[in-house]
């Protein structure tokens, strides 16, 4: 049976499983503001906590598996949607500590969606810097470049959890998988 998780009556979107699968990471705008981070218990037990706070739309993205880092995307006025990254800090009976976001991708094109590849070392992403939207990866933390992994046009990237593949949807809607080493 299904059992809302969420209390509020606002809208809440875009969750996000932690690595240990104990609390989800979502966006929701509560009084009025727009919609940021938040996250909850899986069982429901516990307030919502806000994660970050910013006068921008942000929807999570993606933890990193040691469960430490939030990749995340804002819409800031100046660029466009950008990828941030929330550290986290602490555990349940110490208490939680969010740092600051810091920017890992800005510029002057859509930057979206960032996901953390299996051992944590790259983060793919969205972007329309070709012309059309695109998967790219970068390694994480950085420094380094950027790689191109779809060709014509790809979104919504997911790496497998089963063998070394990034999987992205086509256009046409096809699934499309991108084996790496």
């Amino acid at each position: 049976a299904s059992t809302r998780l969420t209390v509020d009556p606002g809208v809440d979107r875009n969750p996000v499983w932690t690595p240990d699968g104990r609390r989800l990471a979502y966006a929701a705008a509560r009084h009025g503001g727009a919609q940021n981070l938040y996250w909850q218990r899986a069982d429901g037990s516990g307030d919502s906590t806000r994660l970050a706070t910013s006068p921008n739309v942000q929807f999570p993205g993606s933890w990193h598996p040691s469960g430490r880092v939030l990749a995340f995307q804002e819409t800031r006025p100046q660029t466009g949607f950008d990828l941030l990254i929330l550290p986290v800090e602490g555990d349940e009976a110490s208490g939680w500590k969010f740092g600051t976001p810091t920017v890992f991708l800005s510029g002057p094109f859509s930057e979206q969606q960032p996901r953390f590849s299996p051992d944590g070392r790259w983060l793919a992403y969205e972007s329309n810097e070709s012309g059309i939207v695109e998967i790219y990866v970068r390694p994480f933390p950085g420094p380094g470049g950027k790689w191109p992994i779809s060709t014509g046009g790809g979104t919504n990237a997911v790496w497998s959890r089963a063998r070394h593949e990034l999987l992205y949807l086509a256009p046409d809607g096809r699934i499309m998988g991108v084996p790496y080493t």
